[in-house]
């Protein structure tokens, strides 16, 4: 039996336009941290972290966890914040504004070392059935 988590983001600076009520299906066990390092395959670095609270968002935790919008659809390694979603704060060592966004989903490629050890290997998708009438 699979877990639900409800996800929503009213209007905020981090995520102007908000993101309506997710029922996201939990198909892994859920990844926790302050912060997560995303390394990309040409070399830049970027750090999310999540966002809660009123105004401007403070920090706060992340989850990381496989997902997916349909039982026959391929799983989604998605990252979520708290209630003003997530903030890439940017390449390393640069002057870049930090970017809110209401999520992410991870290529499996960029999936942090820290975070594959909890969260396993994709799930498999959910064979659909058909069944002939005759």
């Amino acid at each position: 039996m699979e877990n639900y988590l409800e996800y929503e983001i009213p209007p905020c600076a981090n995520v102007p336009q908000g993101l309506p009520r997710q029922h996201l299906s939990v198909l892994s066990p859920i990844w926790r941290g302050e912060r997560l390092r995303i390394e990309y395959p040409d070399g830049a670095v970027h750090t999310l972290q999540g966002c809660c609270g009123p105004e401007a968002g403070e920090p706060c935790g992340l989850r990381v966890f496989w997902t997916r919008h349909q039982p026959q659809a391929p799983a989604v390694c998605l990252v979520i914040g708290g209630d003003q979603g997530l903030r890439d704060l940017g390449p390393a060592g640069q002057n870049a504004a930090p970017q809110g966004y209401p999520f992410l989903a991870l290529a499996e490629s960029l999936i942090p070392p820290e975070v594959l050890p909890v969260i396993g290997p994709a799930p498999a998708a959910q064979k659909r059935e058909i069944s002939l009438l005759v």
